[in-house]
């Protein structure tokens, strides 16, 4: 399809993948104090231009780069001065002339890389290739063999990385912008896309939607009147004001992985949290502290410190209260009650709302999860029973292991769906998705090019 190649480039460059080093004009440039870049052994150099493209001009050169780069990847190109390889050459720079237009409106949208994802995508570069040689030795001849130095070897990596981050970035703004030019995706288009898509995409793994309820063992008599005492403590201690909140996170926190740097969470965003957690933090601004909150995990004290979009600079005080044998038998002993009540045709949603005080607040309706995601939150005896789940079954209790006690998962299968290939069905969405958008990114090339002097000199 004409809209193939968009879709392909940018989901390789969004992945940080570059395949081969792939020179731009001003790669071809001798680096200040440094020899004139070489090119590899069979290319001719040739300081003729083949494309101009407003003010930029694509070298004779880099095109025989490109094309040497590209058979040296296994891809197939015509005999040199064929008339397959004259329109193979004008294919590709068409291409080039295309990300040249993407590279100049990035840098005219003031557009900038990111330095972290210009180094990981260097080293990558670097990494991939270093892996085709025995020695660095042997990578060194190599690279001089193509007429250059490690250094200039690596400062042209480094030079295509932030060309194809500024133009990754660049798009993936265009993507978000409302004013894309509208199109036009037909059936047709999505099935053909389909058919091309589907024949190198792996079957999807076995998918499972189930409903969930969890048991939270509850303690009881002085494990209960000993957690509130604490809880007042802090409580107290904070609104005294007297004592840093690392002092008391080290003093008073049973999260020991967390306990000794002051309970500190770091950066994080609201989905990595439970529930009553994530609606605590991020009930207040940044400065202030929430709670006593109570979550599966005991009773929580956070400080938001710092906002930066999304995210947030949390830090907490765990109390975690002592759970008996007896706790936990009695848990137990709900699970199996819940399973019972499934089993006969209970809403899963209705006893949640029964037993809420007794049960972990999350969401109860789960789709589409990997089967083996599932059975790896598991023991594996627990495990065994989920190897063939089908619709209707009820499972559990289920151990589920916490720091210090386990908690009760009772499953209630919705659909099961096999391992194999994926459908139409499946993907319909995405595809039509992008195909309009790879439509809409097209259009607005194709009026970049109207609006600018362009001239193919092959």
């Amino acid at each position: 399809m004409r809209f193939k190649r968009y879709a392909a480039d940018v989901t390789c460059a969004t992945a940080g993948l570059l395949i081969g080093i792939t020179l731009s004009a001003g790669s071809l440039i001798a680096q200040e104090g440094e020899g004139a870049v070489g090119f590899p052994a069979g290319v001719e150099e040739i300081a003729r231009i083949v494309a101009v493209v407003g003010d930029t001009a694509i070298l004779d050169s880099e095109l025989q780069i490109r094309l040497f780069q590209l058979q040296a990847q296994g891809f197939p190109v015509a005999p040199h001065g064929t008339p397959e390889w004259t329109s193979q050459s004008r294919t590709i720079l068409n291409g080039m002339v295309d990300d040249l237009l993407f590279l100049q409106r990035a840098r005219r949208a003031g557009v900038t890389a990111s330095p972290g994802q210009v180094e990981r995508c260097a080293r990558q570069i670097y990494d991939e290739q270093r892996a085709r040689f025995a020695s660095d030795e042997e990578m060194m001849l190599w690279v001089e063999g193509a007429g250059m130095t490690m250094l200039q070897f690596r400062n042209m990596s480094r030079s295509q990385c932030e060309d194809q981050e500024l133009r990754v970035t660049f798009r993936m703004q265009l993507e978000r912008s409302a004013d894309l030019p509208p199109v036009i995706v037909t059936e047709e288009e999505v099935v053909e896309y389909y058919e091309e898509w589907s024949t190198g995409a792996p079957p999807t793994p076995a998918l499972v939607s189930y409903n969930q309820l969890i048991v939270t063992p509850q303690p009881s008599g002085a494990a209960r009147d000993s957690l509130l005492a604490r809880t007042e403590l802090v409580r107290a201690g904070l609104e005294a004001g007297e004592e840093d909140w690392d002092v008391l996170a080290r003093r008073h926190s049973d999260d020991v992985a967390t306990r000794e740097s002051g309970g500190e969470l770091g950066w994080v965003t609201r989905d990595v949290f439970v529930r009553p957690f994530a609606d605590a933090a991020w009930s207040v601004f940044p400065g202030r502290i929430a709670g006593p909150v109570q979550t599966r995990f005991g009773i929580h004290f956070i400080k938001v410190e710092r906002q930066r979009g999304a995210e947030r600079f949390v830090k907490h005080i765990l109390l975690r209260p002592r759970i008996t044998d007896a706790d936990a038998d009695s848990a137990r002993a709900l699970g199996v009650a819940l399973a019972d009540s499934l089993v006969n045709g209970a809403d899963p949603e209705f006893l949640a709302g029964v037993f809420r005080d007794q049960l972990a607040q999350e969401e109860i309706r789960f789709d589409n999860i990997r089967l083996d995601q599932l059975q790896a939150r598991f023991g594996p005896e627990d495990q065994q029973q989920l190897l063939a789940p089908r619709a209707g079954d009820v499972y559990g209790p289920l151990n589920l292991a916490q720091a210090g006690f386990t908690e009760y998962a009772v499953l209630q299968i919705v659909s099961y769906r096999a391992p194999g290939p994926v459908t139409l069905d499946d993907v319909r969405d995405q595809l039509r998705s992008t195909i309009q958008t790879t439509k809409q990114i097209e259009a607005l090339v194709a009026d970049w090019r109207d609006g600018t002097y362009i001239e193919i000199r092959l």
